[in-house]
């Protein structure tokens, strides 16, 4: 087996890092149930380890109820990095097989992860590439159908996103600022006025369940729009790392934060892809 860079290990815990954070939504507080919801969504690759880091991260500040905040895991990603990683390194030339066997579960898990990335790295990880999912959501996509005071069907998009950079509501808006930009109708691609609102798991999982529900009364159309919308969210979930909701609209005048019944809006189903594309659907929504 050959060693593993520190530096690899290291990216591991910052991914699971982010899930945590991600994972609590916008008031920056982890619940143990938000993170055993957002586990059910996270491909296998990563759920042994962002468990367990959670677990980690939770002990570490551990009160009856308490949830696990940004700070916490910060705190708790520059502790193993020195103690749950480096210390082992003994000649600073990579982990080898002897020096991974005496870390802790933690650092193992990461170590599993660190691996994981690498291969998809090298093998295209393991799914599809953005342009490749963006051909079979298309196959879906004319047949379903958003129904709010009007209807949308989805859009999908792929745009690039750097390697290790936070996906966050303003990073989103500026990733996406074209297909954003064109979807309000902002000819000079200006979304000063627009702001989006994360999601938590569990919220993106009720979203998703929304959308793949057939009607109660078995009207045909929406029959078939839930069925087309079931087979373009089973190919995000497949083959995109960190599937998150957000919902992109207008600021309130006031907080600055999204308002509400200002028109139109868009709900943004986004993860990273197997090529590293930030890459997703939009789907239109007018709210008065």
């Amino acid at each position: 087996m050959p060693r593993i860079a520190k530096a690899d290990v290291t990216n591991a815990l910052k991914v699971a890092a982010k899930t945590i954070v991600d994972a609590g939504g916008l008031d920056g507080r982890t619940s143990r149930a938000e993170m055993k919801a957002k586990l059910n969504d996270l491909p296998k690759e990563q759920r042994a380890l962002a468990d367990i880091f959670f677990r980690f991260v939770d002990h570490r500040d551990f009160k009856k109820g308490a949830q696990v905040t940004a700070s916490d895991v910060t705190r708790a990603v520059a502790y193993a990095k020195t103690h749950l990683v480096a210390k082992y390194d003994l000649n600073q030339n990579g982990l080898s097989r002897e020096e991974i066997g005496r870390m802790s579960l933690t650092g193992k898990r990461a170590v599993d992860l660190a691996r994981a990335l690498k291969s998809a790295a090298a093998d295209g990880g393991g799914g599809l590439t953005a342009a490749k999912l963006g051909v079979e959501v298309g196959k879906h996509a004319k047949d379903a159908s958003f129904m709010s005071e009007s209807d949308y069907a989805p859009d999908f998009f792929a745009q690039p996103l750097p390697a290790g950079s936070a996906l966050t509501g303003a990073s989103l808006m500026t990733a996406l600022n074209g297909p954003l930009a064109a979807h309000f109708g902002q000819q000079n691609g200006d979304l000063s006025a627009f702001t989006a609102e994360q999601y938590s798991a569990r919220e993106t999982t009720a979203f998703i369940k929304r959308l793949t529900t057939p009607p109660a009364d078995g009207d045909a159309f929406y029959t078939k729009s839930a069925k087309a919308f079931e087979a373009i969210t089973g190919l995000l979930s497949k083959n995109l790392t960190g599937l998150t909701l957000y919902k992109v609209g207008p600021k309130d005048d006031q907080t600055g934060r999204l308002a509400s019944d200002r028109g139109l809006y868009a709900y943004v189903l986004v993860g990273r892809s197997a090529d590293g594309k930030l890459a997703g659907v939009s789907i239109g929504s007018v709210e008065t």
